[in-house]
């Protein structure tokens, strides 16, 4: 049986996706290929009508429809639900079922490299769709003051609200002077090579950024003499496809991060 699968978002000519999900068919001998869908909000509708009249078996979803695609949903997993994202479609005989594998895809980025946030005061930039993954990982891994910074409040305090509440919120720029303990962009600055905004804070332990390219982005590259842990996105999103991918398919896939590293950052 040939599985059909794929992503959608708007833009994606630089995905690594399709790389990470051929790779994993072929290391499991299955029969399939993933294919890229930069879409428009307007074409949406049809498109996820095609994926289900071609018997599609699953779809990642990326920015900026990760919100957008929970109305086709007939059943969220508990993280998509929770954190009202979805990264992941399964087409089903029941219906299409929503996960959210970024989650997974964090936990393991700060597990594989040794950072845990407990007891730690931790700064979160951005309040996007990216930065949702973050909360459940803190909520079971309690810091000792969590600060939600966005340009606009507003969408901060929305994603402090899923937190429980208890999460700080303040704008980028009220950030000059203080210091933190790690520090996670899931902004989209540096995402085109642009230089990172220097908003005056200090880190002590670790720079996280959830961009994967290039290898130091901007933000990590601003920190790098500080001798601290410099930690790139590229661990969370082979491990949120590996997650992906165990959806589709029961498959469990051990990502070997080195064979990854190699071909992205050669």
């Amino acid at each position: 049986m040939y599985i059909n699968l794929g992503i959608i978002g708007n833009p994606l000519q630089h995905t690594f996706s399709p790389f990470i999900h051929n790779y994993f068919l072929y290391e499991s001998k299955m029969c399939g290929g993933y294919t890229c869908y930069e879409t428009s909000l307007e074409q949406l509708d049809d498109l996820i009508d095609m994926f289900v009249k071609y018997n599609f078996t699953g779809i990642n979803v990326t920015v900026p429809y990760k919100q957008e695609v929970i109305k086709y949903c007939t059943e969220l997993d508990i993280t998509a639900k929770e954190i009202g994202a979805v990264n992941t479609l399964h087409f089903t005989k029941n219906g299409i079922i929503g996960h959210n594998t970024d989650i997974f895809g964090f936990h393991m980025m700060l597990e594989s490299n040794g950072i845990n946030t407990q007891n730690k005061r931790v700064l979160l930039l951005g309040a996007g769709g990216a930065s949702r993954a973050v909360i459940p990982y803190m909520r079971l891994n309690t810091p000792l003051s969590f600060i939600i910074a966005n340009r606009t409040v507003e969408k901060a305090e929305e994603l402090a609200y899923l937190y429980n509440g208890d999460a700080e919120v303040c704008s980028l720029n009220d950030l000059k002077g203080e210091t933190f303990d790690i520090v996670i962009n899931s902004t989209s600055l540096g995402v085109k090579g642009e230089p990172f905004i220097d908003y005056g804070f200090n880190i002590k332990e670790a720079a996280i950024d959830m961009i994967y390219k290039p290898k130091v982005t901007s933000f990590l590259s601003m920190y790098s003499k500080n001798n601290i842990k410099l930690v790139n996105g590229l661990s969370m999103l082979i491990y949120q496809a590996a997650g992906s991918f165990n959806i589709w398919t029961g498959k469990d896939i051990v990502p070997n991060m080195e064979y990854f590293e190699n071909i992205v950052y050669k």
